[in-house]
C-alpha cells in the first residue's frame, strides 16, 4: 500500500477559513463561542510543540486549536511566540484574552469522575502558576501560498489542566468533541494521570461518548479503544523526545450514538 503524509490524508476534509477568523481585526474581534464553533484541534500537555497545528493547518482541515499545559508560565510562552519564525511561515496579527466567564457563561460544571484519593489534590491545586487564557491569531506570510497552510488560523493557549478542561469545555459547556486530538503522555512527574487508555480522560470519553474523530497518538501512549490505525499514513515525529506519532480514526461503530 502506497503511503501518504498525515496532512495529505486530512486534506480530504478541507474546510474554508471560518468567517469569524477571516473577518478578524482589532476593530472586529470575536468571542470564545466563535473559537469553539467549528472544528477544534486539542492538545493537552503541549509545551512548545507545534506539531498538531502544523499538520492539521497544512491540510486546511482545522482553523482553531486549543493548546493546554499547566507547566508553561505566561511570560515564557509569549517570549516564545514573539521569536522570529516561532510558527514558520506565519506571523501574529492579534491576541485576545479570555476570562473564565467568557469561556463558561454558565459557570463551572460539576466534575465527578471516578478517581482515587491520590488524584484529588491535583484537581484542587493545579495549576500552580497564575492561569492564563488567550487566543493568538496567525496569518500566513506573503511569501507563502496555500500549499503551506491556511491563510489564517487561531491557537488558544491555556495554563490549565487538560483533563478537567476537556470535561468542562467539550462535554459540558459546548457539547461537542474535538475534531482531532494529539494524544501523548509525558514524564518527569508532571502528569498526575495518563491521557491515554486506562486513565481518567479515557473514562470521561467512554462515559460521555464525547470522542474525537481523529487522534494523532504517540508511540509511548496507549490509544483509546474504538480507534483504528490509518495504515496508509506515514508517521510523524514530534515533541521533546521526537516520539513517533501515528494517525488513528474513530471506528464507524463508535460513531453511532456519539455525543457531539
Amino acid at each position: 500500500m502506497a503511503q501518504i503524509a498525515i496532512s495529505q490524508y486530512l486534506a480530504q476534509y478541507k474546510e474554508d477559513t471560518p468567517k469569524w477568523l477571516s473577518d478578524y481585526s482589532a476593530n472586529h474581534p470575536f468571542t470564545f463561542q466563535d473559537v469553539m464553533s467549528g472544528r477544534v484541534g486539542y492538545y493537552p500537555g503541549c509545551g512548545y510543540d507545534g506539531n498538531l497545528m502544523s499538520v492539521a493547518n497544512r491540510a486546511h482541515a482545522v482553523h482553531s486549536f486549543l493548546y493546554l499545559d499547566y507547566s508553561t508560565p505566561k511570560k515564557d510562552l509569549i517570549d516564545h511566540i514573539n521569536q522570529p519564525n516561532s510558527v514558520r511561515g506565519y506571523h501574529s496579527i492579534g491576541r485576545i484574552y479570555w476570562s473564565l466567564r467568557d469561556m463558561f457563561p454558565h459557570g463551572p460544571h460539576p466534575f465527578n469522575p471516578h478517581h482515587s484519593p491520590r488524584h484529588i489534590p491535583f484537581f484542587v491545586d493545579f495549576p500552580k502558576d497564575i492561569p492564563y487564557y488567550f487566543t493568538e491569531v496567525f496569518e500566513r506570510d506573503a511569501d507563502r501560498d496555500d500549499k503551506w497552510g491556511s491563510d489564517r488560523f487561531a491557537v488558544t493557549f491555556m495554563l490549565a489542566d487538560g483533563i478537567y478542561f476537556y470535561h468542562q469545555l467539550f462535554v459540558r459547556e459546548y457539547r461537542k468533541a474535538p475534531w482531532i486530538f494529539l494524544l501523548q503522555d509525558h514524564g518527569f512527574g508532571l502528569n498526575y494521570d495518563t491521557f491515554g487508555y486506562g486513565g481518567i480522560l479515557n473514562e470521561i470519553l467512554y462515559t460521555t461518548r464525547c470522542k474525537p474523530e481523529f487522534v494523532i497518538c504517540a508511540s509511548n501512549t496507549r490509544i483509546w479503544r474504538g480507534y483504528s490505525l490509518c495504515e496508509e499514513c506515514t508517521p510523524i515525529f514530534g515533541g521533546m523526545h521526537r516520539h513517533e506519532r501515528r494517525l488513528y480514526a474513530l471506528d464507524e461503530v463508535e460513531k453511532k450514538g456519539r455525543y457531539y
